[in-house]
């Protein structure tokens, strides 16, 4: 009787693939494919990817630098396949705790309207089961890579296509940086910053030092303004640049970005203890430090938010994906709790042009809608008193 064999249980997917028609012919979508260092701007997964040597055909290697959460890792990849306009294939390199390889190839088939792509994936050298369970404990989406692949040419076509960018809104922002992703979010947050320092700068010099109501609403309103500053910056700081430095050599541009924060912290401080005084014991000597401190503020804030709409926005249109910054957009939901949102809403949506503001609040359905029903006539009301003196 003739031996039975039969291949160990796998864990892992060991082979698949993902294809779908691009708006581009087999050459150009070649030549953007075996640009490995490109290979970032559509992965969800690879961050950096670098030349080893001076070769790029068959037998040339390249290192690339991966991350899935708090895992990070490198493989050392070598080009197995590069037939212009029809394939272009590589392989992981055993090597180290690696013992697996797997090939990773791109097929270019012309079809009506540009070309079929067909990303697939074969594990050649399979990693024992131990390591295979462990791997889809550690690693969920590696039990099957099809639908990350799947995503991979999504981008991947969005970019060489050209898409149409999203529509920014211009809120008199110092830049606008186009791309896929709608930051309608951020500029009109920007926008309504800018906005309240206006207002405020005029108003602290104009109120009379006798005139209590207004001096409480104006430290309200400052109050309401840093919380809303903090939330901000917390979710550019956990949320936003760390997912942009895990995909860009952007350091230089982060570091300044967090050095302003430490620049604008404490005077944002010092203006709120310039309320309060203004509040329990006005004088005209007060007043004018706090208009001198909120002057002051307006000029280093206006400055920090010119600096990230011209170099840290361009980084996220270049860098992250749409569903990258979804996810962002999910760490903003939960930053703001239902107190902050009441405010907020009704606070941004001020002198925003109503057909920009109704592209802004497309997204969050029916239910921001009638929040910003609720509360805007309570918001502007105190608003009123707050601005009573500003011209």
């Amino acid at each position: 009787m003739a031996a039975i064999t039969t291949e160990p249980p796998q864990v892992l997917c060991p082979e698949g693939s993902v294809s779908r028609v691009v708006a581009a012919d087999p050459l150009h979508l070649y030549a953007w494919v075996a640009d490995v260092t490109r290979t970032p701007e559509w992965s969800p997964e690879t961050r950096r990817c670098t030349w080893l040597g001076d070769e790029r055909g068959v037998g040339a290697r390249f290192e690339g630098f991966n991350r899935y959460g708090i895992w990070r890792w490198t493989r050392q990849c070598e080009v197995v396949a590069a037939d212009p306009g029809r394939e272009f294939a590589f392989r992981t390199v055993p090597g180290g705790p690696a013992v697996d390889s797997t090939i990773w190839s791109y097929r270019f088939d012309p079809v009506e309207g540009g070309t079929r792509v067909t990303h697939g994936y074969e594990m050649v050298r399979r990693m024992p089961l131990g390591q295979q369970r462990a791997a889809a404990v550690l690693l969920p989406r590696h039990r099957d890579r099809r639908p990350d692949m799947a995503r991979s040419l999504d981008r991947l076509a969005d970019l060489i296509e050209g898409r149409a960018n999203a529509r920014q809104p211009f809120l008199g922002q110092a830049h606008t940086a186009e791309g896929l992703i709608p930051l309608g979010t951020m500029y009109v947050m920007h926008h309504a910053f800018r906005r309240d320092l206006r207002d405020l700068s005029r108003a602290v010099p104009a109120t009379p030092l006798t005139d209590h109501e207004v001096w409480a609403a104006l430290s309200r309103r400052w109050t309401a303004f840093a919380n809303t500053l903090h939330h901000h910056h917390t979710i550019e700081d956990t949320a936003i640049w760390p997912r942009v430095l895990e995909r860009a050599d952007a350091a230089t541009t982060m570091a300044a970005m967090e050095a302003e924060h430490g620049q604008i912290d404490p005077l944002l401080a010092k203006c709120a203890e310039g309320f309060r005084e203004m509040t329990e014991a006005p004088t005209a000597p007060a007043r004018d430090r706090l208009s001198a401190d909120v002057a002051a503020f307006r000029d280093l804030l206006d400055a920090h938010l010119a600096h990230e709409e011209t170099e840290a926005l361009p980084l996220v249109q270049r860098h992250l994906s749409r569903a990258a910054w979804a996810d962002s957009e999910k760490a903003a939901q939960a930053e703001f709790k239902f107190a902050d949102v009441a405010f907020a809403l009704p606070w941004t949506a001020l002198e925003v042009p109503p057909e920009e503001l109704r592209e802004i609040l497309a997204d969050g359905g029916i239910f921001l809608r009638v929040l910003l029903a609720l509360t805007r006539r309570r918001f502007l009301r105190e608003h009123r008193v707050a601005f009573r003196w500003a011209s």
